[in-house]
């Protein structure tokens, strides 16, 4: 890497800081991960004359070697609207590639705060805007994730050219849904194993699942899960599966869950990550303590 390091445990309180120039709540995040079981492997910083000002790192998910997503990635708030973030962000993008990675995602929130003017401020507009002119494009939105009246915009960036054989395949006018009576897609018995409130946000929960159960998971399964976060006040349930698992599609459905959008070619070239949304009805929302 041409201008990044690696970061150090030494770093830490210099990191945890300049990410406290622009978010209180995603220091105090940030920290818990350096120092407790994320660590600070992956994660990187950016020195000028001594001073670290920027940070940035990357998490590789489960059954996705060639899949990262940026993590914790900022400028010192003293020093943005000088280029550090483009230079920053191409030599991690340049490193990724070196390491093999096809592709690429990163999450940021369309929070407005009022500032002391009285004007509207969207926070992570500039962050976008630069995401963007690298080449990211928005790939998905969860309305309402973080909070009520706050999405998650997920944008992904290829890195390596795709796989022509299986984007060339005609598969006529099929949908999605169509897909999972393919001989392409799989039958696997997927069973959910946790009910959690998802990290950062404020009542969007999730399922945990494996797919090493014997049966498939019924809407009868679902039901209960979503019976749990009612109990927890939660407001919104937020799924996904890999699209070549088939006979989810029916089940979600039934129990009231929607088609939410997809992360193109995440697993791989051809198998992508399928997202679903579950909103509890707004009367029970405004009935919560």
């Amino acid at each position: 890497m041409k201008l990044l390091r690696a970061m150090k445990k030494a770093d830490i309180d210099a990191v945890v800081d300049l990410i406290d120039s622009h978010d209180e709540d995603d220091a105090e995040d940030a920290k818990a991960g350096f120092t407790g079981r994320d660590g600070i492997d992956d994660y990187f910083v950016l020195e000028v004359d001594g001073q670290i000002i920027g940070v940035t790192g990357f998490r590789t998910p489960p059954a996705c070697e060639q899949t990262h997503w940026l993590s914790w990635t900022y400028i010192h708030d003293d020093h943005v609207n000088q280029g550090h973030g483009r230079r920053m962000l191409g030599d991690m993008l340049e490193h990724l590639k070196e390491l093999g990675g096809r592709k690429v995602f990163v999450k940021v929130s369309d929070y407005v705060e009022v500032d002391e003017s009285g004007e509207r401020v969207e926070t992570y507009a500039a962050a976008l805007h630069l995401y963007k002119s690298l080449g990211f494009a928005v790939e998905l939105t969860h309305k309402d994730y973080y909070d009520a009246g706050e999405a998650m915009i997920v944008l992904g960036l290829r890195l390596t050219e795709g796989d022509a054989s299986f984007k060339d395949a005609d598969f006529g006018d099929a949908t999605f849904t169509d897909l999972g009576k393919s001989p392409l897609l799989q039958a696997r018995p997927v069973q959910f194993n946790a009910v959690f409130e998802i990290a950062e946000t404020d009542g969007a929960f999730s399922f945990g699942w494996s797919d090493d159960g014997k049966k498939m998971f019924s809407t009868e399964d679902v039901e209960l899960g979503l019976e749990e976060v009612k109990k927890r006040h939660g407001r919104a349930v937020f799924l996904s599966f890999p699209s070549d698992y088939k006979d989810i599609d029916q089940r979600l459905f039934a129990a009231g869950f929607r088609n939410s959008g997809v992360l193109d070619d995440y697993f791989e070239d051809g198998i992508h990550e399928q997202h679903y949304t579950y909103n509890f009805p707004q009367e029970l929302l405004l009935g919560h303590d």
